[in-house]
């Protein structure tokens, strides 16, 4: 029994899936399916956060350490937050089959967790499919709009693409070592061409995952064209759970020290902040903004991991700014979902000031919060933390490339705010917007969740200490 300890969180999730596919219309009819998934995903946090570390057995390709558990936990909460922040915005995106929808999330979620606690590439690879092949049919739930059988046939197409490039990388792998374990005792003997070889390949499957740059291109049409509860829901949970499986990929299995190993991690760090930045600042779609900005946001966390094999502790710095980039972009995402399930381009935002007070100063943090700028403290703090980590290795370059990313990501941030607080509605336009209501009603529910969302983000940038305490001890 005590095998099957690390298992608990997959197992509720997996069991109430299941309980989903069995009592679907009931749960329907009762209208609980959303109070089903609070309680299922409620349950694996409780089980997550009694697991024990069983890093050094391995039972069963399921690996449990501090730094899975932590971002198990994280993947799980930002669920949470993000089902009800958006529980209220279904049947106004015209999401017909309610408890197929959730049965999805909870699956993706269960995917997610798999990759998380992986301690080798056949159950990698398992997890990440569970997880990809759920997000593909949400973002395709909103069946009678074209963008979003879009969205979801592009992400279907390269995701596929990439999980090809991941199973290559897998192959090569065992073929160099003679074992699919990230901790192979081969791997030290193996010829490293090879090994190599390896590692890029599963590097370009997870940074597709992840969003980085140049593998990013589905980002903003995936974020524009699904509905925007699921935006919410796959923004980070895809982010937490790839993030943590290159973090142990790169320290258990491939290592830092290699130039083979460091360079192209320190290439697509620079690579994504810069081409996200640059992309953003084109954009009118908040939604393919934030996409642009989510790539950008990655290269930011690439960094921790970039000089983790001169300053290990660095990763607690990529884990910082991994949870405080949920808050944000899960707060982001609801507001916008708040706000209606077609709201996307910046100026229906104008005057949202006067109609919403609430969700305009909470976008508003969030925005600023991104950006780096008071009183988003969070994303202030993640970043010096990242950039003062790459300076401690030495990583002169890396960093003062950030900080000139930083600032010109200023650019884009700041037009949100400016549309909410300093523009009238409509003005500054030869086109007729849709009439915006006079006042915006926000369900309890949501108002709940992004309002958690903006405390975390100001609270974890005012006392930060107690996080980073959390984050430098969860090694991996």
């Amino acid at each position: 029994m005590n095998a099957l300890a690390p298992f608990a969180p997959i197992l509720v999730l997996s069991v109430g899936s299941l309980g989903y596919l069995l009592g679907g219309r009931l749960l329907d009819a009762i209208k609980a399916s959303a109070l089903f998934a609070v309680l299922l995903i409620a349950g694996a946090i409780w089980c997550a956060s009694g697991l024990g570390d069983s890093s050094a057995a391995a039972p069963y390709g399921i690996a449990v350490n501090a730094g899975s558990k932590l971002l198990a936990l994280v993947a799980c909460v930002a669920g949470l937050v993000s089902i009800v922040a958006t529980s209220g915005s279904l049947e106004r995106e015209k999401i017909s089959t309610v408890s197929e929808y959730y049965y999805l999330m909870v699956t993706s979620l269960c995917g997610a967790l798999i990759m998380i606690f992986a301690a080798d590439f056949l159950t990698l690879f398992i997890g990440v499919e569970v997880a990809s092949l759920a997000l593909y049919c949400l973002c395709a739930s909103r069946v009678h709009e074209n963008r979003s059988s879009e969205a979801a046939m592009k992400y279907f197409l390269l995701g596929c693409f990439s999980s090809g490039f991941l199973l290559y990388g897998i192959a090569l792998w065992y073929g160099a070592t003679g074992s699919l374990a990230f901790a192979s005792a081969n791997a030290s003997n193996s010829s490293a061409p090879i090994i190599a070889l390896s590692f890029l390949m599963v590097l370009v499957g997870i940074t597709f995952k992840i969003g980085l740059a140049p593998f990013h291109f589905w980002v903003p049409d995936v974020y524009q064209g699904a509905p925007t509860s699921v935006t919410t829901f796959m923004s980070c949970i895809v982010k937490v759970a790839a993030v943590a499986t290159l973090i142990r990929v790169c320290v258990t299995t491939f290592g830092f020290t290699e130039l083979w190993a460091v360079g192209p991690l320190w290439l697509i760090s620079i690579l994504a902040m810069t081409m996200g930045n640059l992309s953003a600042l084109r954009q009118s779609s908040v939604k393919r903004m934030l996409a642009y900005s989510s790539v950008a946001q990655a290269g930011y966390m690439l960094i921790g991991i970039v000089v983790a094999g001169a300053s290990p502790e660095s990763l607690g710095a990529t884990i910082y700014y991994l949870i405080s980039y949920c808050a944000m972009t899960i707060g982001a995402f609801a507001t916008l979902s708040a706000l209606g399930p077609d709201v996307d381009d910046i100026r229906e935002l104008r005057g949202l000031g006067k109609r919403s007070p609430f969700l305009a100063t909470c976008m508003t943090l969030f925005f600023l919060a991104l950006a780096g700028l008071p009183p988003g403290l969070a994303g202030l703090m993640g970043k010096v933390y990242l950039f003062s980590s790459a300076l401690s290795a030495e990583f002169y370059g890396l960093a003062i490339i950030a900080a000139l990313n930083s600032a010109l990501a200023c650019a884009y941030y700041f037009r949100v705010p400016v549309a909410i607080f300093f523009q009238e509605e409509g003005a500054g336009t030869g086109e007729v917007l849709a009439k915006q209501p006079s006042e915006v009603k926000v369900a309890p529910e949501a108002g709940l969740a992004i309002a958690l969302c903006a405390a975390a983000v100001v609270l974890f940038g005012l006392f930060p200490e107690p996080l980073i305490k959390v984050v430098r001890a969860a090694a991996f």
